[in-house]
């Protein structure tokens, strides 16, 4: 929109950028010829600056940078790079200042990523200004600025991928114009092909729409029609009925599984482990429902809680408590036909190593199972995408709803505080995803869940009457809120998921001989 003050930031040729210099320098933008990698780069002499637009700050706004020696060598005692802070509230902040010299490999390459300490909405503008060395000797003192964008934290890779777009294409069309004549490629070359002159003509693209069409969300009404709260339902749980109902691709029916599974060892018990146990709640659901024999190992760092597990379990089940750090899980614990954690994956430190151990401990055909687990942002944040879409919601209620019943206060906004800070609390849970894929295939994974959580809480939930028709319509419209996001884009924070050990390809009939 014309006048509004832009909150991104990529350097580019013939961006916004502005460039003051002490000398002509021509060309200023090039390739760094001297470097290992094709490079492009915008040169800065000792006294010479370059200046991004006036921003605006976002929550966590970054800048990624890269620069490097523009010369394959520079004076004898380097160059200096700063990152100045520009503001309306004050004067120019130095942020940064590192030294580039000769004795780096790589050309001297620096990248770094800061986040900047700037309130949301504040008005401010970033220098990049290149000096001299300590004993200020300026000959041959080129700095490279390969890279420079700024933006919101979770928008840095996209703005980074977007940098010499143009100078990228080239490189593109030029390279795979010829690229598929070599030898490599001869199988999939066509000798007998010929120009088809009845073919129609190469057309542009169309312009994509600035907007997608908005979905029909009819449906909706239907779905959740009738659907009242049960007898001591929190707002939490029915909340999460209601959009099971509205997004009905159903999580994995775990007590169907135990049964399933226990039809592979007829006469014997179900061996299966869980992590990170707690009071075993879930699991202790899961075996009522399934009633099927279990020999069923706790693993937990609190014996208070390892004691109130085992004293909970139906009368098919076995128990066997372990005391000890999960994070130092392996193989020795014997072999599981399940390996199961609920709620705890994201306490843990090393992810790695246990997930190698649990992969290692299960049996042919066993599975690993996540309930509810958060696979979010650290420390049980939301991303700012789902954050913005939560306070959406959440400034909307009343006073009242809003009092969060750990500080008594109400919260203007949803709170963005890192749990991780002080504790475990989804110390790597936004990791756990990729992780998954280095020791487990998938079986059946839900993920969903964006931000709702966060709005129906232990902070919440208690300020709802679910015998209230106004109650009853804001949870319901949360829910609807939650929903829509999920759809259009929005990552989900929790799942529940079946997994298999890599390790079972190993016991796959073979494929055909090609």
């Amino acid at each position: 929109m014309t006048g509004m003050t832009p909150r991104e930031f990529v350097l580019d040729e013939g961006g916004d950028a502005r460039l003051e210099t002490v000398m002509e320098l021509s060309p200023r933008w090039r390739e760094l010829a001297h470097a290992g990698e094709r490079s492009r780069a915008v040169v800065l002499v000792p006294g010479e600056l370059l200046r991004s637009p006036w921003l605006e700050a976002e929550v966590e706004t970054q800048v990624s940078l890269v620069v490097a020696r523009g010369l394959p060598q520079i004076s004898a005692d380097g160059l200096t790079a700063e990152l100045w802070l520009l503001s309306d509230a004050g004067p120019a902040r130095k942020l940064l200042c590192w030294t580039l010299d000769n004795e780096a490999d790589n050309n001297g390459e620096a990248a770094l990523l800061v986040t900047l300490p700037l309130a949301e909405g504040q008005r401010y503008a970033l220098e990049l200004r290149c000096g001299p060395g300590p004993q200020g000797i300026p000959d041959a003192d080129w700095l490279a600025v390969i890279e420079w964008v700024v933006g919101r934290f979770d928008r840095v890779p996209l703005l980074r991928a977007r940098t010499h777009a143009a100078w990228r294409l080239e490189n593109e069309l030029a390279h795979f114009s010829g690229s598929y004549d070599a030898a490599f490629y001869a199988n999939r070359q066509n000798p007998a092909a010929v120009a088809r002159p009845e073919a129609a003509p190469l057309r542009e693209l169309p312009a994509q729409a600035s907007e997608r069409p908005a979905p029909d969300l009819a449906i909706w009404d239907e779905r959740l029609r009738d659907l009242a709260p049960q007898p001591a339902e929190n707002a939490f749980h029915y909340a999460h009925r209601l959009l099971r109902h509205l997004l009905p691709v159903p999580a994995p029916d775990f007590a169907a599984r135990l049964r399933m599974l226990q039809e592979r060892r007829p006469g014997q018990p179900l061996r299966m482990l869980s992590l990170c146990a707690g009071n075993a709640a879930v699991e202790r659901s899961l075996l009522e429902r399934a009633d099927v024999p279990v020999r069923l190992c706790l693993v937990d760092v609190n014996p208070a809680l390892l004691e109130r597990a085992a004293n909970g379990m139906p009368a098919c089940v076995e128990v066997d408590r372990v005391l000890g750090n999960v994070d130092q899980v392996g193989p020795d614990l014997g072999e599981f036909d399940v390996v199961n954690i609920t709620s705890g994956l994201h306490h843990l430190v090393e992810l790695e190593r246990v997930l190698a151990g649990i992969a290692a401990t299960l049996a042919p055909e066993g599975e690993f199972w996540l309930i509810g687990e958060q696979i979010g942002r650290n420390g049980n944040r939301l991303w700012p995408d789902a954050a913005e879409a939560a306070d959406a919601v959440f400034c909307a209620w009343p006073e009242q709803k809003r009092r969060n019943a750990g500080t008594g206060q109400v919260d203007a906004r949803i709170p963005k505080q890192d749990f991780s800070r002080a504790c475990f609390e989804g110390i790597r849970s936004q990791d756990i995803e990729g992780l998954l894929g280095r020791y487990f295939l998938p079986v059946d994974v839900h993920v969903r869940d964006c931000f709702l959580w966060r709005l129906v809480d232990p902070a919440y939930a208690g300020n709802f009457d679910l015998a209230d028709p106004a109650d009853l319509a804001l949870v319901r419209d949360a829910t609807r809120a939650e929903a829509l996001h999920w759809l259009e884009g929005g990552r989900g924070t929790s799942v529940n998921g079946v997994w298999r050990s890599k390790r079972d390809v190993l016991r796959a009939p073979p494929l055909p001989r090609d």
